[in-house]
């Protein structure tokens, strides 16, 4: 990989443009020609490859999905310089985020004592022609899976259909996107996780941002989720039903 570099004079002064849109000006004293191009190309070079590289302990990422989704995210991701590992039914082993792909609604909090001690989770599912990429989960503070679907079930106009749909088969069906809604997906992902993985200043929003893609249409949207105090527990451990 290379880091395209411009040199040339803005006034008299000898400038560099390098590949990600940055402009530095030469002091007089730095000299000119093809050597000293070359030297800031490296230099640049190192930096954004320093920039691109996981903090420590953000390296690994597991991945819990059937096979035929692990199959056509593990090259993507390993083109991308991500780490992926697959985990299976049992955990997602010794990772720092937790790529999860529920294959039912109710497997959406099936990872959810993770965040805050062992791993983030980054949950994504489909519902017929659509696919959702939940907001990131660092801490147990952060939106969980339930919260998500109170959050959708009250901004509904149907959410009662919703709600009775996703107790149907049909909303376990097998999750295939293909073509270019696979690629959308999967550079959603990447962008969560690679924002994780350095600490970018838009790791915020995805901790408070429900993604959205129809797969026929193509057609993507970004709804906040925030997150909010579960209900008292009603003996036995259980929860509050659904509003």
């Amino acid at each position: 990989m290379g880091t395209a570099i411009d040199s040339f004079d803005v006034a008299g002064r000898s400038t560099i443009r390098s590949g990600d849109g940055a402009f530095f000006h030469l002091p007089p004293s730095a000299g000119s020609g093809q050597n000293l191009v070359t030297g800031i190309s490296d230099e640049l070079l190192q930096r954004r490859q320093a920039g691109a590289r996981p903090l420590a302990g953000r390296e690994r990422i597991g991945l819990v999905a059937p096979e035929p989704v692990a199959a056509a995210l593990l090259p993507v991701f390993h083109e991308a310089g991500v780490e992926l590992t697959v985990g299976d039914d049992r955990g997602p082993g010794s990772v720092g985020l937790l790529l999860h792909l529920a294959a039912t609604p109710a497997e959406r909090n099936r990872f959810e004592a993770l965040p805050g001690g062992r791993a983030a989770v980054l949950r994504f599912y489909g519902e017929g022609d659509l696919v959702f990429v939940d907001p990131l989960s660092l801490e147990p503070a952060d939106p969980t899976g339930w919260q998500v679907l109170r959050r959708r079930l009250a901004a509904s106009p149907a959410a009662a259909e919703l709600r009775a749909w996703l107790d149907t088969p049909a909303a376990a069906t097998d999750f295939a996107p293909q073509g270019v809604a696979m690629d959308l997906l999967t550079a959603r992902l990447l962008t969560i996780i690679t924002a994780w993985q350095r600490n970018s200043p838009s790791l915020a929003a995805h901790r408070r941002t429900l993604w959205r893609l129809d797969t026929l249409t193509l057609a993507a949207s970004e709804h906040p989720v925030l997150p909010f105090p579960e209900p008292a527990s009603l003996g036995e451990g259980l929860r509050a039903p659904l509003p």
